[in-house]
């Protein structure tokens, strides 16, 4: 008893970029703008969901019973969305990606900064630590590990994240694809919503 959305950021086919770096513009738009603003309205609108009414503060009331996950650069945009839009969903999927929202591969370059940015946004909007849950994960074999693996370490350090609230899984064997994405998702969906 599940919506599940597939949502994509490109505005139109017009947006595909040549290369994918060029994307982190239009992921940081749909966490800010397009997602609270339009998508939410429309699915929360149409379906049976938790949210009493389709208004922000119906959203905000039922942020409980909401997820938001991707890979690859849909991990990125999972970052964002924490960043931006926690008082929507209180459990994060980002699998295969680091956050980019101090740079791009931030996680990688910059873990100890991109860490404590997402900190402060959490604490700016003062939530607590067990006010949210992230099952991030990436295969063993990715190359995006060595972004995701120095910023989760990281995001350990500082006191808003712990064990409980951030747990990090490794595919054994997995690498940057549809087989290691469905592992990953069978993973995160054991884990998702169990304390209700």
């Amino acid at each position: 008893p599940q919506i599940i959305v597939s949502a994509t950021y490109y505005l139109s086919r017009s947006f595909v970029p040549d290369n994918y770096e060029k994307d982190v513009t239009l992921n940081r738009y749909f966490a800010k703008v397009e997602l609270p603003k339009y998508l939410m309205p429309a699915i929360e609108g149409r379906y049976n969901t938790y949210a009493s009414t389709n208004t922000t503060k119906g959203y905000i009331d039922s942020r409980k019973h909401r997820a938001f996950g991707g890979f690859s650069m849909g991990a990125i945009t999972t970052w964002f969305v924490l960043e931006y839009d926690l008082k929507y969903f209180s459990e994060f999927v980002p699998m295969a990606g680091d956050s980019w929202t101090v740079e791009n591969d931030g996680g990688g370059i910059a873990p100890k900064v991109t860490a404590q940015k997402l900190a402060k946004a959490i604490t700016k909007q003062e939530y607590k630590e067990n006010d949210f849950s992230i099952y991030a994960s990436v295969g063993s074999d990715d190359g995006t590990r060595f972004s995701m693996s120095p910023q989760i370490k990281s995001m350990w350090k500082l006191a808003i994240f712990n064990q409980d609230n951030l747990q990090y899984w490794l595919d054994k064997g997995g690498n940057h694809d549809i087989a290691s994405v469905i592992k990953q998702l069978i993973h995160a969906e054991k884990q998702l919503f169990k304390e209700r």
